[in-house]
């Protein structure tokens, strides 16, 4: 007797529009970083530089925030990285809210808005701290300890606040000359393109069969031919 195996229900349509959000977990650090940018933080030196009301209206200033600050929380500093997550990943889906920007787009608002995006960096890193959180994302936290002392001492030394907030400024220095590093490497080897597009032939489903067939065919026949060299 068989074992019998769970449906793979991969072309079943659901009776209910699947909502993004569905798939992250109520306790992600997507949800926290979006929750921090939308309620906390004071984005009117990135939102008030946008005079011009010509041309497409850009992204949200608060979608691009959280989603660079995801992603260097994350470990992904490439803009390529990024966008691609954009599209693929649950936890970035639900930040960009079906509209991905491009990884130009994600450069560009990145160089554009660097010194703000600094600063709001540092904040959420002091707050998450604050908070008591040991880790956001990739980066390491002290915040059980910082909360331990405030309880004893009421305050955070002056010397001790300042202390830390350059070792958080540097983390964040650190991200932003990584992203820049990884940009300029990755323009290099790709130019203006993604560097990782498939060929028009994937996405068509007839040509794809054709060709994944055309190509079995030839390694079957070069397999018999070496076996057929071998006796």
């Amino acid at each position: 007797m068989s074992k019998e195996f769970r449906p793979w229900k991969i072309d079943e349509a659901q009776l209910l529009p699947p909502s993004v959000q569905d798939y992250v977990p109520k306790n992600h650090l997507s949800r926290l970083i979006v929750s921090l940018v939308r309620e906390e933080l004071d984005l009117s030196a990135i939102s008030g530089s946008y005079t011009s009301v010509l041309g497409q209206p850009p992204f949200d200033p608060r979608m691009m925030t959280a989603l660079l600050l995801h992603g260097y929380a994350s470990g992904l500093y490439s803009s390529r990285r990024i966008a691609k997550a954009a599209l693929e990943r649950a936890d970035f889906m639900m930040i960009v809210a079906g509209d991905p920007p491009d990884f130009r787009t994600i450069s560009e608002f990145r160089k554009r808005h660097l010194p703000a995006l600094a600063s709001l960096f540092v904040q959420v890193l002091k707050l998450a701290e604050k908070a008591g959180l040991v880790k956001l994302g990739h980066v390491a936290l002290d915040g059980t300890k910082i909360k331990a002392n405030a309880s004893k001492h009421k305050a955070m030394s002056y010397e001790r606040m300042k202390k830390r907030e350059a070792e958080l400024t540097a983390e964040v220095d650190r991200w932003l000359a990584a992203a820049e590093a990884a940009d300029v490497e990755e323009d290099k080897l790709h130019g203006t393109k993604r560097g990782d597009e498939m060929p028009d032939w994937v996405a068509d489903k007839e040509r794809r069969l054709a060709k994944i067939r055309a190509a079995k065919a030839e390694l079957e026949a070069e397999a018999k031919a070496a076996a057929a060299a071998e006796e």
